[in-house]
């Protein structure tokens, strides 16, 4: 029996294919199958696919589809995983070698469903190395009424919606019933949108505090690969609904939890603004992006003292964004490359 699949959607992966696959080949854990999911590549990774399932034909297996998009890659990788588990990563991110023998570890001790544990963030125009901040304590089981707390986790913050930091039981993946091929248009989000359905009916969740996974984060990307146009996509409430309604299945569709959710989205909503401001580079740039209708994005969550749940000055930055304080705004800006400064002294 299979233990582990590996799943990795591809999608022109470049350069970084090579490395992602040889840290899967290279576990120290064995019992696993790789399932390389090509969704329509154009750049050369549908030739450096096969040439690796040529190489590794017992361990190795490649899907080639027309392109539809991460979210459909995904879950055409899991409609034909084989193993007791999938792991999930990325075309342009790697594993730590021993990541699925301490996984395996976990739940022949926990008996988990899912298995979360830690990452890296590389920096690559930095090459600097950063550790995410651990969540729980490392061991840490949740059953039964204990899952509240990763409930809470996911209305909260971002910190627990990647499901490539995620080692989840097949059959549950499989048996989800969200209709993904209704939100496959928008990238946005599908990491949560996939979480939610595993986390709600999953009958144990251990949490690893150990980094077994690392995330490349191109700072850089966003200034030549994103234009002002897909702002509406990143903003789709239709995940944020979901959401809602698993609120209402976890026993926690309340106003104080809403307010929470609230201060969420718009701590998200913000950190999008500063992702375009920050790539302005002069100031007619600068009053365009401004200028790109943030009230309609931002006052839904305003309300039901959502702003208010903010810290005092993210709130400071959502008030000059409404006013359109563009001086306030460039002093705050100053004052954020400063601080990156210091932390990776560039």
């Amino acid at each position: 029996m299979i233990f582990f699949s590996v799943l990795v959607p591809i999608y022109n992966a470049g350069e970084y294919l090579e490395a992602c696959v040889q840290s899967v080949l290279r576990q120290t854990e064995q019992n696993f199958e790789l399932v390389l999911v090509d969704d329509g590549s154009t750049d050369g990774s549908e030739k450096v696919c096969d040439r690796f399932a040529a190489q590794n034909s017992s361990r190795v297996r490649v899907i080639h589809q027309p392109n539809k998009g991460l979210i459909l890659a995904r879950r055409m990788g899991i409609s034909q995983a084989q193993g007791e588990y999938c792991v999930f990563l990325d075309a342009d991110d790697w594993l730590e070698d021993n990541a699925l023998a301490v996984i395996r570890e976990t739940i022949e001790r926990t008996g988990a469903d899912i298995v979360i544990y830690d990452n890296f963030n590389y920096y690559g125009d930095e090459r600097t190395m950063e550790r995410n901040r651990v969540v729980f304590a490392d061991n840490t089981v949740f059953t039964g009424k204990s899952k509240r707390a990763v409930y809470e986790v996911l209305l909260t913050s971002w910190r627990l919606n990647n499901i490539w930091m995620k080692a989840i039981r097949t059959p549950l993946l499989q048996s989800d019933d969200t209709p993904y091929e209704e939100f496959a248009d928008n990238p946005h989000a599908e990491d949560l949108l996939q979480t939610l359905y595993p986390v709600t009916h999953a009958n144990t969740i251990a949490y690893r505090a150990i980094p077994l996974y690392y995330y490349r984060r191109r700072s850089g990307s966003i200034c030549t690969s994103v234009s002002l146009d897909n702002l509406d996509l990143q903003h789709d409430e239709r995940v944020t609904q979901q959401l809602l309604r698993y609120m209402v299945a976890w026993g926690m569709d309340t106003p104080e939890n809403r307010k929470k959710l609230y201060a969420r989205k718009l701590n998200a909503l913000l950190t999008v603004f500063w992702q375009y401001y920050r790539c302005a580079n002069s100031a007619k740039e600068k009053r365009s992006v401004l200028n790109a209708g943030w009230g309609a994005y931002v006052m839904p969550y305003c309300k039901d003292g959502g702003a208010k749940a903010l810290p005092p000055i993210k709130r400071v930055q959502l008030i000059a964004i409404l006013k359109k304080r563009i001086f306030l705004l460039n002093v705050m800006n100053a004052l954020g490359k400063l601080q990156r400064k210091v932390k990776y002294g560039i």
